[in-house]
């Protein structure tokens, strides 16, 4: 391991907390616009000047479904269209994942409500170069302002939005080039840089114009170098070339002190090592990423469903029990899978083969085909090689964009490691939770990739140690209805984190989730998201962040403090330890 840029003597968590909150003087609460030390327009006009107006008042884009601003037409076409990101990915404000919106301005409930901003952030700077993040920064430092940073809102966490909260948008920064031959101690060859506004789908095209590949998303509108490669970021390619973050070369950051700043093994390492893996919205604000780029290969893409209601659910069970015990010959083969379940059906959509023909797909795939077949299940499927990963990618209908759909679930996830299937008994084990989740009317989502030390090349990061030793990235969901209440969404979310999720955990407890498709209210966020790296991730953000500007409820240093009910962001008088959210 690297010897990163930091004390040799890590404090005791108490002493750091006393020291940060003390010497930096920081407020119990942020302010809200309702308080008396809320900036007034004079202020507002000054800091709009320094950013070359480039500040944006929210209006809330479910206002013309309200009065004194209703539109039938125009409320008619956003209730008809608020599942497609492209309505959040052009807005300031908006958000994917509507329950950290808290129903303010809701398309969906009565017109007579009242619009109000709400959770929704009050005001957004559309970035254009990095001093606007700078002097955002000064800003919310200076009358003690909520700071978020938002680019897709693709994000599952609720760091994207925020009560009474100033953003930085980064959506507008889509540059990507192209290096043809990066050099440095650690690596030589292509890479891309690639701003902090470019979606997975733009760096993925871009790459196949110069014949070459980058690890991103499997969600063609999730950004590429926010939380995703902050967070780990698993791919279709993950059992090629290992995790998001694996790929990482070095970061353009602004850090939460206003300095711009290049993270990288040989410059502010401990910064890098973090922003590789340790969660995103956090220790900077990052403007670029570097990344590997690798060649361009064939790739043979399975689709296989079958449904439940064509056979017994005993029968069902042994199909799907089936093809999970294949797991290790699927691994073996570096193939990923990206699987779907419920009581009402399987579908694999799909399995990508990476340098394999049809053939060895279909022999890949022939134990499981013989097992639907003795247990009279029909199935639909197809393979088909393609040229280029691009053209793969863009032939599943679950990868395309105008496919796509926001998040219209709310989830909670476990990684499970390769010891599950070491035996029958343990694999029974894991059946037996997954079948009474779906009993209990959750869908299983589950990515089956193996990202390990030696496929990523053995990088030193900040990744969970748990993705090492994975088979499957297991997503436990329950439906997001549109009229679905706050009491409703709120049971929901305890079911997920305390029956589902809680059911996976106590048959994996050694190892971990993965951070960007977890659980907001997991009660061991600590442990699962960050394993072993939290102490040392916190001595980083608390060098980085000593002003605490950067928030989530689940990131590093995020039990420091609470949401109130009026959305208020307050400090908590807890130590930030390895504890639980139970233990608080």
């Amino acid at each position: 391991m690297w010897l990163l840029d930091i004390p040799a003597i890590i404090p005791t968590f108490l002493s750091v907390y006393q020291r940060v909150f003390a010497s930096h003087r920081i407020p119990d609460c942020r302010a809200l616009p309702q308080d008396t030390a809320w900036p007034n327009a004079t202020a507002f006009d000054a800091f709009n000047k320094s950013i070359s107006g480039r500040l944006i008042k929210t209006v809330p884009i479910g206002s013309p479904c309200h009065s004194p601003t209703y539109d039938a037409e125009e409320c008619g076409y956003l209730q008809d269209h608020w599942r497609h990101p492209e309505i959040h990915l052009t807005s300031s404000s908006s958000v994917m994942n509507s329950i950290f919106l808290n129903k303010s301005c809701d398309p969906f409930t009565d017109p007579e409500e009242q619009c109000i901003t709400g959770a929704y952030v009050q005001y957004a700077v559309n970035v254009s170069e990095p001093q606007h993040v700078v002097q955002t920064l000064e800003f919310v430092k200076k009358y003690n302002i909520r700071f978020v940073v938002k680019n897709t809102g693709h994000d599952y966490m609720g760091k994207s939005t925020g009560t009474g909260a100033i953003s930085v948008w980064m959506h507008h920064l889509q540059n990507i080039t192209f290096i043809e031959n990066f050099t440095s101690k650690r690596y030589s060859g292509p890479a891309f840089r690639v701003q902090a506004g470019v979606q997975g789908f733009q760096i993925t095209h871009e790459a196949s114009r110069k014949g070459l590949v980058v690890v991103s998303g499997s969600c063609p509108n999730v950004g590429f170098a926010g939380g995703y490669i902050q967070g780990g970021g698993h791919s279709s390619l993950s059992s090629m070339y290992g995790l998001g973050a694996d790929q990482t070369l070095s970061f353009e950051v602004i850090t939460p002190q206003g300095k711009f700043v290049t993270a990288s093994p040989e410059q502010h390492n401990d910064l890098y090592w973090a922003l590789s893996g340790g969660g995103g919205g956090t220790y900077g604000i990052v403007w670029s990423v570097t990344v590997k780029a690798h060649p361009d290969l064939p790739i043979t893409v399975a689709l296989l469903s079958f449904s439940a209601g064509g056979t017994s659910k005993k029968n069902y069970w042994k199909a799907i029990s089936a093809f999970q015990a294949d797991t290790p010959h699927f691994i073996a083969a570096r193939a990923s899978a990206f699987i779907t379940f419920s009581a009402s059906g399987f579908n694999l959509t799909p399995l990508f083969a990476v340098n394999s023909s049809v053939e060895q797909v279909k022999e890949l795939l022939n134990p499981f085909m013989m097992t639907l077949d003795s247990l009279g299940i029909k199935s639909l499927s197809s393979i088909q090689s393609y040229p280029t990963y691009a053209e793969a990618f863009g032939s599943v209908p679950s990868f395309q964009t105008e496919n796509q759909d926001i998040a219209n679930f709310q989830l909670g996830n476990r990684l499970l490691p390769r010891y599950l299937w070491d035996n029958n008994v343990s694999l029974s084990r894991l059946m037996g939770v997954l079948n009474d989740i779906v009993d209990g009317g959750g869908t299983i989502l589950d990515v089956m990739v193996s990202p390990t030390l030696q496929i990523a090349g053995y990088p030193n990061n900040a990744v969970l140690p748990a993705w090492r030793n994975a088979f499957h990235a297991v997503t436990a969901i329950l439906p997001l209805y549109n009229n679905q209440s706050i009491e409703s969404i709120a049971q929901d979310q305890q079911k997920i984190a305390y029956n589902f999720t809680e059911a996976l955990h106590k048959i994996t407890q050694d190892s971990g989730a993965y951070l960007n498709e977890a659980s907001p209210i997991d009660p061991y966020f600590k442990q699962v998201f960050y394993g072993d790296n939290y102490n040392l991730l916190l001595t980083i953000k608390d060098k980085y962040d000593p002003d605490q500007v950067m928030y989530g409820s689940t990131a590093i240093g995020g039990d420091r403090w609470r949401e109130m009910k009026d959305g208020r962001l307050c400090r908590t008088r807890t130590r930030a330890s390895m504890k639980s959210r139970e233990d608080l």
